[in-house]
This record gives structure tokens, sequence and C-alpha cells, in this order.
């Protein structure tokens, strides 16, 4: 036995040198268990006998249509059947299924009545292995089995063999059939284009309708790294015509390509800097990470690609069972968020809530999020408000071959005075909840239907023209079409019979403080009701007075719990939230680290009461310093002897001389003057630099620091 299949096998391998073509057929049966779960295993495998009966005695008879034929059983009920066909041959390979396997599942059937009372049928896939120069027969052979293998475990292709062809000129001539389109993704705080995604493009393809396709299909027969190095290479090739300055580009990358040869070694580096482009220009866009195995191993082959000074990015976060994983094991630049989260995120409380955590979290660990696949205002409304970094989607512009033009209607939506505020900024937007909108055309009966599906919902939006002209109440709808003749009355008549139409509706930048104060001086009935939040009364949401209370109780809490007791300035809640405002929205700011000199020696010598009244009189210099600048300049008390203030990086300089001024001052009024002295060190931080954090910006005050401290004296020290 062992010997036959060694020759036969011998016997393909020449057939292959000599540029002989093979088809590899490779057959199961459908749902195989269950067959041998309802007519046990001696059944079964007198089925598996029929089977290979009648696959010889097919072989035998059309010997004349094949140079030579051939088959094995790889066990169970696998097997393969190998085909050289011969000039005679009836039917090409895409008509196998139909002219060689229905018939053999036919006759199969027919032989294997007596054992089982149903069909058994058959699947297959099959392949064609030709002599390739530089490669070995068994590894061609190999190679064929494996993708007949995989065609067989997959659905079925029709057009398998045509779109195998088109990849195949794509591999052979590039530049006529891939093409590179760019879609530009936008800082959402400034509304520049930051970088562009680069996507394939097949424009005179009859097979692939959907792109998406394109990789799967590759990966299937083997070419996934000849396909991804081509769109790679494109991409790099068109990049400088698209780009200007300091954009970056996207590339997209499958996991199993980050092992690739010739991207490893170097190659797309020497690409890079032939078009004077680097690798800190280039984001690397991880997708399909249900391919990694090994986390570890794939951490350190990113680190390889960090340390040369690319990007890292996570694509469509929030589209699967790996997101999460992913982005603890490995630590990305960049949090892609996938359309499925962003469609409709305006109406939806889940995907709200959802694209909110991710936006914080981002915060947390220092990376950035793009809202990918943006498509309608309200979208983009909402990405913005939220707080994302950057944004992606039709609505800013579609993928174009040249450098497109931005939707010039984000210009307004990006203002800062609509874009979401921190609590610290009182802003009403910080809480807003989706509001379902209904038309003043609808039925009261589909309201009344909404209300029912959805229990939780207690209020919807009335809307005309796209214009809030009313809101209904849930409890207010019931209790009309509760009353005696409720139903009859209303529930075939349009929503506007029984609307509000006098509604509490406030523009997006109304602070908390107004809101609150506006919605308490409600008459009695009407005190609790929704609030509708609008722009130019274009609703964007609402807001419960139940919130509204709960939010400004604790905002108060949180106010009393940051400030510091002695001094009553802000504290290092407060410190945090201000630094990350600033670098949140990209504002370059100067800030200045104040910390008294051998504050503890002081201490200790004059006693803890006078310690206490050297921290104030130095809380005070600086509250007044500041005063004399800008009312935006903040003072913050970290504890102890040290303190914050952050301010225009043009008033740094001016306002450290203020300080020390004001300090010697001051200072000559309390005991022990001749040993208190303040150090003051500063910096300005460009936001748009690097990737900062409130710790890293912490971390370098505390570098400066610990210099000018060493100066001794009043003294300063900018950076």
């Amino acid at each position: 036995m062992f010997k036959s299949v060694d020759i036969s096998q011998r016997k393909l391998y020449r057939l292959i040198r000599e540029d002989k073509i093979v088809w590899v057929l490779y057959l199961d049966i459908v749902k195989f268990q269950e067959v041998e779960f309802r007519y046990g295993y001696k059944t079964c495998r007198l089925i598996l006998d029929e089977i290979e009966r009648e696959i010889s005695q097919t072989m035998k008879k059309q010997r004349k249509h094949y140079l030579y034929s051939h088959f094995e059983s790889r066990g169970g009920d696998d097997f393969v059947v190998y085909f050289i066909p011969g000039k005679t041959i009836p039917w090409n390979i895409t008509e196998v299924s139909e002219y060689w396997i229905k018939p053999l599942e036919e006759r199969f059937n027919r032989r294997i009545r007596k054992l089982v009372n149903e069909k058994i049928s058959l699947r297959s896939g099959i392949a064609q292995c030709l002599n390739e120069p530089g490669r070995s027969p068994d590894y061609l052979l190999y190679a064929a089995v494996k993708e007949a293998f995989l065609l067989n475990k997959s659905e079925p292709d029709p057009n398998f063999f045509a779109r195998r062809r088109e990849i195949a000129k794509v591999i052979d001539e590039p530049d006529q059939h891939l093409k590179s389109a760019f879609q530009p993704i936008i800082d959402s705080g400034s509304g520049e284009v930051f970088g562009f995604e680069a996507l394939a493009r097949l424009p005179e393809s009859k097979c692939f309708n959907n792109i998406a396709d394109l990789f799967p299909f590759a990966e299937k027969i083997g070419q996934l790294y000849p396909i991804e190095t081509i769109c790679r290479r494109q991409a790099i090739a068109a990049f400088p015509a698209i780009a200007q300055d300091n954009e970056r580009l996207f590339l997209n990358i499958n996991p199993l390509v980050l092992i690739d040869p010739e991207f490893a070694s170097g190659h797309t580096r020497k690409l890079l800097s032939e078009r004077g482009l680097t690798p800190s220009d280039v984001v690397l866009e991880i997708t399909e990470r249900s391919a990694i195995e090994d986390y570890a191993t794939f951490r350190d082959a990113l680190d390889h690609y960090r340390n040369q000074g690319y990007l890292i990015a996570l694509d469509d976060v929030g589209a699967g069972y790996s997101s999460l994983q992913s982005v603890a094991e490995l630590h990305p630049d960049f949090l892609k968020i996938d359309r499925s989260l962003i469609k409709g995120v305006n109406a939806d409380p889940i995907k709200w809530a959802l694209l909110e955590t991710f936006v914080t979290f981002s915060k947390r660990i220092g990376c950035r999020i793009i809202a990918e696949g943006v498509e309608t205002t309200e979208e983009m409304r909402t990405v913005v408000q939220l707080g994302v970094d950057y944004i992606q989607g039709y609505f800013v512009a579609r993928p174009s071959l040249q450098r497109g033009e931005i939707n010039p209607d984000i210009t307004g939506i990006l203002n800062p005075k609509h874009r979401l505020k921190t609590l610290e900024q009182n802003s009403v937007l910080s809480m807003v909840e989706p509001l379902p909108l209904f038309t003043t055309h609808t039925l009261v009966n589909e309201v009344e239907t909404y209300f029912r599906e959805h229990p939780h919902q207690w209020l919807v939006g009335i809307t005309e023209d796209s214009r809030v002209v009313g809101v209904m109440q849930r409890d207010k709808l019931f209790a009309a079409l509760g009353t005696r003749y409720g139903v009859t009355l209303y529930l075939e008549r349009t929503v506007s019979i029984l609307m509000d139409t006098n509604p509490l509706i406030v523009e997006d930048t109304t602070p908390l403080e107004v809101v609150s104060s506006i919605a308490m001086q409600r008459s009695g009935s009407q005190i609790y009701d929704g609030i509708i939040v609008a722009n130019q009364r274009k609703p964007i949401g609402m807001v419960s007075v139940a919130n509204l209370i709960k939010t400004m109780a604790e905002r108060q809490i949180q106010i009393a719990r940051g400030a510091n007791p002695l001094t009553g300035l802000p504290g290092n809640l407060r410190i945090d939230q201000e630094i990350r405002l600033y670098l949140d929205r990209k504002i370059t700011f100067g800030l200045i680290y104040v910390d008294l000199n051998k504050f503890k020696y002081y201490n200790d010598r004059y006693g803890f009461q006078q310690g206490d009244e050297a921290i104030k009189m130095l809380s005070e210099v600086l509250v007044n310093a500041s005063e004399n600048f800008s009312e935006d300049t903040f003072v913050g008390h970290i504890g102890g002897d040290d303190f914050i203030t952050i301010s225009s990086p043009s008033n740094l300089e001016r306002l450290a001389v203020d300080i020390l001024k004001h300090f010697n001052e001051s200072s000559q009024l309390i005991t022990g003057t001749e040993h208190l002295s303040v150090a003051l060190a500063g910096l300005v931080i460009n936001a748009a630099d690097q990737a900062w954090t409130p710790l890293l910006v912490s971390e370098r005050a505390a570098q400066i620091k610990k210099e000018v401290k060493a100066m001794g004296g009043n003294s300063y020290l900018l950076r």
C-alpha cells in the first residue's frame, strides 16, 4: 500500500516537472459526524468503503480522459483525487462539480440505499497545481492540496477561478490593475487633516465588487503576502502627491504580514526613504486581530517596528471579542472605533455610553481615539461632543485617488463653543442623553407602541422641518389614553394633538448652572419635565431633571473634595482635569511648578503653625500675581509647599518675575524670613508635539524643579 502511494506521488512529481497541469479535488461527506451518530460506526465504515469503490470505478471508466489519475484516503471521510486532464476531457476545471461530482454522488447514493434511508451529500474543493520555477513539485502539490482543503471547508464560490485570475493579473501588472485611494482623517479640535488611510481599489474588477473580499480570498489561495505588499508599495508611492506637511499615512497591515520577510527586512523603510518619508510618518493599522495566536510574540514584533518610529493603530475596535484583549496586550497609539458603534450613536444610549467609555479610557492609557465611518451630521456632532480625537468617514470626505475636498459643513460642528466641555466648565453637553425623534405627522399609536417597546424611555421629541416644536412625555401620553374615551379620541390622530408645545429648550452652550436655575423656575406641573438641548432649535439630545440635580450635587461635592483645606485652592483632582483640558484640545500652555526651598527645615525650626502661615502667604502671592495677568490663569495647590500655575506661554516669564517680586515683599512680614526662598520651575507644553499626559507633564516639571532648587535662593528656570 505505502509503496503504491509512494510510486503514485513520484509519478505526479515527474509530471509536474514536465509542466503538466494537475487538478486536485478534495472530497468529504457533509455532516458525517451526524450520520455516524444516527447509524453507528459499522454502518459508516461500510459507507466509506462504498464511496472508495465508486471513486475507483469512476476513474477507471474515465481513464481515456486523463493522462494520469490517482486518489487517496486522508482518514475518516476525507479523500483527495488527482487528475491530469487529457485533450479529450469533456469539461474544464470549473465544471468538475457539475459533470464529475454530482453524477458520482448519485451513483454512490444508489449503492448505499440498503444501508441508510437518506441522501448523503458530498462537499468538494478543487485547486490547480502548475509548475513554477524555483519551487519543488512536492511543495507545489502540498500547496494545491491545502488550497483544495480550504475551499472544501468554505462556502462555495462560483467566481473562484475568475477571482484567482484577477489576483494573478494584479500581481503581474500592479500599476495597471490596482490603485490606492486615500480617505482623510481630521483632527476634531482644529479640523485640519491629520492623515490619510490608504485603501486599495481595483477599478476594472469584475469579480471583487467589494474590496473587502480581496484580502480574505488572497489569504485563502496563499497570496496574501504579495497582495498586501503591492498595496503597501502603491500607497507609499502615491502618498507624497496627496499629503502635505506632517500628515501621516495609515497602512492596513494583517498581523500575519508583520512576519513577511520583505516587510521585516527593511524593504518598506527603503521605499519610504525613496519617497522622502520616514517610519514616523506611518501608522500601521492592525486588522484581522483574530489571526493573532501568540500575543507575546506579536507584541515583540510590534515593539521592533515601534523602535523604528512607526506608530500603531488598532482597527475595528468594538467590533469583535478580541478588541479589549488587543488593547491590553498591544498598547496601541490609536484606537479606531468601528463603524458598527458609530452608526446611529446619536440616538442609541448604549452606543453613546460605549463610545463615551472608550474616550475616557483612552485618556487614561495615553492613546487617541479615531471615530471611523462617520456618515451623518448627527453622528459627526455626537462624536465631537463626546470628545474623540480624530474623525474619518463619508461625512468628512470620501476616499479619492486625489486629495479630496473636506466637507465645509464640519466647520460649524467643530466650532469650540459647540464641543463637549469638561464638567468643570459647566457645559450642559456633558450630560446629554439621546433623544428619540418623531415628526408632527406621526400617529399617536406609533409613539404609544414605541414607549411600550422601550419601557425605560420617558420622553420623545417632536420635529417639523428638522426643528423641535414639541415633546411627548410618556406618563402624560398614557394618562391621556387611559381616560374613558382616550383611545378612541387620540390613537389614530397625529401626535401634535397631544404633544407639549412649550417644552424647556436650551442651547448646547448653556452652562449647567443656568440650565438648573431655569428648570427650577418652571411651574410645579412642569418642574420635573425633561429638558431639550438643541443647536439653533435643531435637537441634540435631552437632559432629565433628576440627572441634572444629581450632577449639580456631585459637582459641589467634587469641588469641596478637590479643594485644599488650608488654602482653599483647587487640589490635585482639579489640577489634573485642568491639564487634561489643555492637552485634549491640543492647546499650547505654560506651567510653573512652585516650591519653597528647605521648607522642612523651616517647619521643624519654627513649628507647624508658622509653616502653615508661610504656605498661606505663598498661596496669596500666587493668586494675586495671577490676577494681574489674566482671568484664565489657573492656580492649584498640589499639597504641602508645592503649587502650580497654568497660564499663556507669552505670560510665563513675566508671571515668574512678578511671583518672585511679591514673594520677596510678603515674606518680610513673617517670622524667619531669612530662611524662606522659593523655586519656580517653568515649562511650555506644546500638546501637538507628542502624546502628553498629566503624568508626563508632572515628571518633566519635577526634573526642572530639581535643577532650579539646586540654584538656591529666590530663582526661576524656564524651559
